[in-house]
C-alpha cells in the first residue's frame, strides 16, 4: 500500500512540474498578450511611434478623393509618396503617439470583446489640417514637387481668383502669398471630408458564428485556470506521501525547485517561441485588420512583447525555486539532526 502511495505521489509530483511550468507561461501570456500596454512599451523601444506617419499614409490611400462628386484638389498631394513626411510636419510627436496609442487601444478593445470594430483615430489630423501647422506641412510637401513652370504659375493665379484647386508644383517664394489662401481653403475642405477614424477591423456583431473571438475566449478561459492544476497535483502528492515534516519538506521541495528552475531556464531562452505564439494569436485575431502597415508593425513587436511576458516568469520561477531549495536543505538538516537519535535506516 505504501509503495502504491509513493508511486501515485511520484506521478502527481511529475504532473505538478509539467502543469506548473505550463501554467507559468500560459497564465502570463493570457495576462499580457491581450493588453495594449506591452505593445505600447514595445512601440517605444522599437521606435515604431516614429513610423506612425507611414502607417497613416498607407491607410489614407483608401479614403475618399471626393465628396458628393466634388473632387478634392489637395488629395493628390496628400496621397503622394511624401504624405508620411507631411504628417510628421503636420502632427507633433506627442499627437502621433496619442493616435498610435488610440489605435492600439481600439484593436485590443475589439480583441477583448469590448468593441465590435477597431479604428485609427483621425481627429488630431482633422484638427491640425486647418491650423498654421497644416499649411506649413503642405508647403513642405510642395517643396518635394518639381518647380512650377510659368504656365503653372499662371494657372495658380487663376486658382487663387476662382477659389478652385491648385497645381502640384513647387512655387517660388514670391508666389506663396497668393498660394496660402488657396491652401487653407482646400485644407478646410479636406478636413471636412475626412472621417473621425479609419476602420481597420470592420464591424462584426459580437457573438455571431463568424466571430473569431469566440474560440479565443474559450482558449483564454483555459489559460486563466491553468494555475489551479499544479495546486491540485501538489495537494494529491501531499495526501499520498506526506506523513511527517521530513517527507513534507522533500515532497514539496523537489517539485517546487524543479518547476521554478525549469520555468526560469525556459524564460531565459524562450523569447523566440513565445514570440511565435504571440504572432500566431495576432494572425488569428487580427486577420481582419485592413491596414497591412499596422498589422506589420504589430508583428514586429512580438519579440519585445515576449520579453515583457518572460520577465515576470523569471521572477516567478525564482519565487518557486528558492523556497523549494530551502525545503530540501531543511529536510537534509532535519535528517542529520534526527540521525544520531534514530540511526536505523528507513
Amino acid at each position: 500500500m505504501k509503495t502504491i502511495g509513493t508511486l501515485l505521489a511520484g506521478l502527481c509530483a511529475a504532473l505538478f512540474v509539467l502543469t506548473g511550468v505550463a501554467a507559468l507561461f500560459l497564465f502570463n501570456i493570457e495576462r499580457r498578450a491581450f493588453s495594449a500596454q506591452p505593445y505600447k512599451r514595445a512601440f517605444e523601444k522599437l521606435g515604431l511611434y516614429d513610423r506612425m506617419p507611414s502607417i497613416l499614409a498607407a491607410s489614407l490611400f483608401s479614403s475618399p478623393a471626393s465628396v458628393d462628386g466634388v473632387e478634392n484638389p489637395i488629395w493628390a498631394l496628400l496621397t503622394s509618396p511624401g504624405l508620411d513626411s507631411g504628417l510628421s510636419l503636420l502632427l507633433p510627436p506627442a499627437e502621433l503617439k496619442l493616435m498610435t496609442d488610440g489605435s492600439l487601444d481600439s484593436v485590443f478593445a475589439y480583441i477583448n470583446g469590448e468593441a465590435d470594430t477597431a479604428s485609427i483615430p483621425l481627429t488630431p489630423i482633422k484638427n491640425h489640417l486647418s491650423s498654421p501647422a497644416g499649411i506649413e506641412a503642405v508647403l513642405g510637401l510642395l517643396k518635394t514637387q518639381p518647380a512650377c513652370t510659368t504656365e503653372q504659375l499662371f494657372q495658380i493665379g487663376l486658382a487663387a481668383l476662382s477659389g478652385s484647386g491648385f497645381l502640384l508644383c513647387n512655387p517660388p517664394p514670391e508666389a506663396l502669398k497668393i498660394f496660402k489662401p488657396v491652401i487653407q481653403t482646400q485644407l478646410q475642405f479636406t478636413a471636412s471630408i475626412l472621417p473621425n477614424g479609419i476602420t481597420v477591423i470592420p464591424g462584426l456583431q459580437s457573438g455571431t458564428a463568424d466571430d473569431p473571438r469566440i474560440r479565443l475566449n474559450r482558449i483564454r478561459a483555459l489559460m486563466r485556470i491553468t494555475p489551479f492544476l499544479p495546486v491540485v497535483f501538489l495537494l494529491l502528492t501531499t495526501i499520498f506521501a506526506v506523513r511527517s515534516l521530513k517527507t513534507f519538506l522533500n515532497w514539496w521541495g523537489y517539485p517546487l525547485l524543479a518547476t521554478g528552475m525549469i520555468g526560469f531556464l525556459l524564460a531565459l531562452v524562450g523569447a523566440p517561441l513565445i514570440g511565435l505564439i504571440i504572432q500566431f494569436l495576432i494572425e488569428t485575431q487580427a486577420a481582419q485588420i485592413t491596414s497591412e502597415a499596422l498589422l506589420s508593425a504589430l508583428r514586429e513587436t512580438t519579440s519585445a512583447v515576449a520579453r515583457e511576458i518572460l520577465n515576470p516568469i523569471l521572477v516567478q520561477g525564482l519565487v518557486l525555486a528558492v523556497p523549494g531549495f530551502g525545503m530540501i536543505l531543511a529536510a537534509l538538516l532535519l535528517h542529520r539532526h534526527l540521525q544520531p537519535a534514530n540511526p536505523v535506516v528507513e
